[in-house]
């Protein structure tokens, strides 16, 4: 029989990654601000520029930006941006890569008759829903201004699939110790990227266990050395002494609101992905459910993981905070369950399989996209620099600023790394 599934080295269409990773790419650096257009995003940047992991705790994220910064391509923010904007593609081209996976698995049984076109609909519903999930408002929002959250996400969705793998073969030492190196990454520069992924490592080193492997054995101290090399790394970038308190950080945060946290973030969620992600995640979750218990068990934790961790409850916590990577995560889960409820609805309709799913596929990619699409190019009139230039123009000599709020403070803290008005001295929106 001759390769019906794109095979090439053990990895079905491997042209796929590269051909999100472009797409994606293209879309967030045409979408990207020619420099500053927003006043949260001064404090990332100026973080990036700074190294200064203090405020913004992906390290990751910094180091990128700060490589980004030897690009000789426009201003310091544009190339942070467009350090995001490299990460978050990589991210996207990980989800298409999750959903393929997702989609393999739940294949029937292989017979003789099958070709080269019976699996052709597997990349294209994989491809729709990672650009699905790039292109809502979240992840849109994280990949086209410089921050650290791009590189947490990229973290965070190589542990997902590599999970995957893990969860087909726990007996792989390889696909397990990748991903205890992953988890202990995250956990060393993120406390909410950590907790994502400590169930399903706990979880499938156990099952590995019982089955006779012996890579869970060594996985707590590949877990240590991980977090230790990220907390050194997040250490240097930053004045603040390592704690194991990092570790548990973002547990403080579901305490609070907790009753209407979970609600707003799944209304979020439906409301970026559009009735037709929506639906087909649903109807992917109980396709999953009965074809592959496991796999949709640990789906589903990870997604009420991640919602429990977004709660956003204002505009304000979705700029910043858990939020803003949390949410994306969540996002990326429910397009898993959207890839898997497109092929079977697709795959009702018999003869029209094929014709289904590109009609569905373009229906997935486009409602996100088309969720206050004309604002992601809109320039504004008024942009967070012209305010920084009209603040320090006024200010004298020597004189002390009181910015009056934190976002303020950031376009001052910029302003100090970026080299401008260093006689200024700047108090903090506390006060102190």
């Amino acid at each position: 029989m001759a390769d019906v599934t794109g095979n090439s080295q053990g990895r079905a269409w491997p042209s796929l990654d590269a051909a999100l990773f472009a797409g994606a790419f293209a879309v967030y650096a045409l979408a990207m601000p020619l420099g500053l257009a927003r006043v949260e995003a001064a404090s990332q940047v100026a973080a990036g520029l700074s190294l200064d992991a203090s405020r913004e705790p992906a390290a990751y994220g910094l180091l990128a930006e700060r490589l980004a910064g030897y690009v000789p391509l426009g201003d310091q923010p544009m190339r942070a941006n467009l350090a995001s904007a490299a990460l978050c593609a990589l991210a996207v081209a990980l989800i298409g890569r999750l959903c393929l996976q997702v989609l393999v698995l739940l294949r029937p049984a292989a017979n003789a008759r099958q070709e080269r076109r019976d699996f052709l609909h597997e990349p294209l519903v994989a491809s729709a829903a990672a650009l699905s999930a790039g292109l809502s408002l979240s992840t849109f929002d994280v990949a086209t201004t410089g921050g650290s959250a791009a590189a947490t996400l990229l973290l965070l969705t190589a542990g997902l699939l590599v999970g995957l793998f893990l969860l087909r073969d726990p007996l792989s030492a390889t696909a397990g110790f990748a991903l205890v190196v992953v988890a202990g990454l995250c956990s060393g520069v993120d406390a909410i990227a950590g907790p994502l992924l400590w169930p399903l490592l706990v979880g499938l080193g156990i099952w590995a266990l019982r089955k006779g492997s012996r890579w869970p054995l060594l996985a707590p101290l590949g877990f240590v050395a991980a977090w230790g090399a990220s907390t050194l790394a997040a250490v240097a970038c930053s004045s603040r002494p390592a704690t194991l308190g990092h570790l548990f950080a973002s547990f403080a945060s579901l305490g609070a609101d907790i009753s209407a946290g979970p609600w707003s973030t799944a209304v979020e969620i439906g409301d970026e992905l559009g009735v037709v992600g929506a639906l087909l995640a649903v109807i992917g979750l109980v396709v999953i459910g009965a074809r592959a218990a496991v796999l949709a068990a640990w789906l589903a934790l990870t997604l009420l993981s991640a919602v429990m961790f977004a709660r956003p409850s204002s505009p304000a916590e979705l700029a910043i905070g858990p939020a803003r990577v949390a949410l994306p995560v969540a996002i990326a889960v429910s397009a898993a369950f959207a890839s898997a409820g497109l092929l079977h609805v697709a795959g009702k309709l018999g003869r029209a399989r094929l014709a289904a799913t590109v009609a569905l596929a373009v229906m997935l990619m486009l409602t996100p996209a088309m969720d206050g699409a004309r604002t992601r190019w809109l320039v504004r009139t008024v942009p967070p620099t012209h305010l920084l230039d009209h603040a320090l123009d006024r200010a004298d000599l020597r004189s002390v600023v009181d910015p009056g709020s934190g976002q303020i403070e950031g376009l001052f803290r910029l302003a100090r790394v970026m080299g401008l008005r260093p006689d200024l001295v700047v108090r903090t929106a506390s006060g102190k």
